[in-house]
């Protein structure tokens, strides 16, 4: 449920009911960021369970919003503040099987991958994992993800709810150049492609397709339209890298890892790709939708910046097909199981999720 200000939430927690395994998950417009600590300070007063994380923007049916607060109530079996290598469990995962794990990151960490595997070494691919990454649109590193304890960086929140999940992931994108090899790479900082400076080649194959010189001042403008595919799952997905800025090296930082000895192609799109990539993602779900379902959304902001104007008309099409209001937020890296139940970071994709509730 959205609420455009901090005082109308409380007046909805107010009387809301609430057990003690509940837990509410508080999605934040960036521009209510400046009320976090009001809220927690409000929330731990009322002794509720909470965690949250701040976006971009929220997206509320068809629209999409810098302020105000996405709500939803769930009923726990686990919950957990995740550090690189740290997560404590307390509780038997057979209790977890097919379940659904709503995970909300750092988008910008660079230990983004090293959460994620964190929590894949613990509880596997018993659960169905969505969430998205959290951060602000400015693209500056800073805390996003918030519960009890504060509002911290580097860090990931998972939620484990005793929920099946119909989820589908689609982007749009299609393969212009390659398959290269990443010979170098460290984390989400891609060095080298087939033993040669990875923006040499980059460049070489932006210059050629659009007809223009690419400096390294202003390379988001021109990567936002050009991402990397990593191959997945022996070929049968290809997952989306969103290249966003140079170092001092001439190192192309994405977000979120590109492994060393990958195969990755770069990309293309254009407005009618990406938006018939948000008819697929529905349709999809839709097929074996719940009687009853939430539905989640965390769809790339970059997606956004693309689409510019007709990135409304993504919603459109979303919520058109959907039975219930559909909410969410447009995040900085998208989080989903892959169809072999491995925990995947995407980027510039959709992740849609129908949580089922009936």
């Amino acid at each position: 449920m959205y609420f455009e200000t901090l005082k109308q939430l409380q007046s909805y927690v107010e009387q809301l009911k609430i057990e003690e395994k509940d837990q509410l998950m508080i999605m934040v417009g960036e521009e209510s960021s400046v009320f976090i600590n009001e809220l927690i300070g409000y929330l731990n007063s009322k002794g509720i369970n909470f965690f949250g994380g701040i976006f971009p923007s929220l997206l509320i049916e068809t629209q999409h919003t810098r302020e105000g607060f996405i709500v939803h109530k769930y009923s726990s079996l686990f919950t957990s503040l995740v550090a690189p290598n740290l997560l404590p469990i307390d509780i038997e995962l057979e209790k977890i099987n097919h379940c659904t794990a709503i995970l909300l990151a750092d988008g910008l960490s660079s230990k983004m991958k090293e959460l994620t595997d964190t929590i894949y070494n613990k509880i596997g691919n018993r659960v169905t994992y969505v969430g998205g990454g959290a951060g602000f649109f400015d693209l500056i590193h800073r805390p996003c993800i918030f519960n009890s304890e504060g509002i911290f960086e580097d860090v990931a929140i998972i939620c484990i709810v005793p929920h099946k999940t119909v989820l589908s992931v689609k982007h749009g994108w299609e393969k212009l150049a390659g398959p290269f090899s990443v010979t170098k790479s460290n984390e989400n900082t891609l060095s080298e492609l087939d033993c040669r400076n990875a923006f040499d080649v980059y460049q070489e194959i932006i210059e050629n397709e659009e007809d223009l010189i690419l400096y390294g001042t202003d390379f988001f403008e021109v990567a936002k339209d050009h991402p990397f595919g990593i191959v997945k799952n022996t070929g049968q997905e290809l997952v989306v890298r969103d290249p966003i800025a140079l170092n001092e090296k001439d190192e192309i930082i994405c977000v979120a890892d590109v492994p060393e000895s990958s195969l990755i192609y770069v990309l293309k799109g254009n407005k009618d790709t990406l938006l018939n990539a948000s008819l697929e993602v529905v349709k999809e779900c839709s097929i074996n939708a719940p009687v009853k379902y939430n539905p989640l959304l965390f769809d790339c902001i970059s997606r956004a910046m693309f689409l510019e104007g007709l990135f409304n008309q993504e919603l459109v099409n979303i919520q058109s097909k959907l039975r219930f209001p559909l909410e969410g937020a447009l995040s900085i890296g998208e989080i989903a199981s892959l169809k072999n139940g491995i925990i995947e970071i995407h980027n510039k994709s959709s992740v849609l999720g129908l949580l089922d509730i009936a």
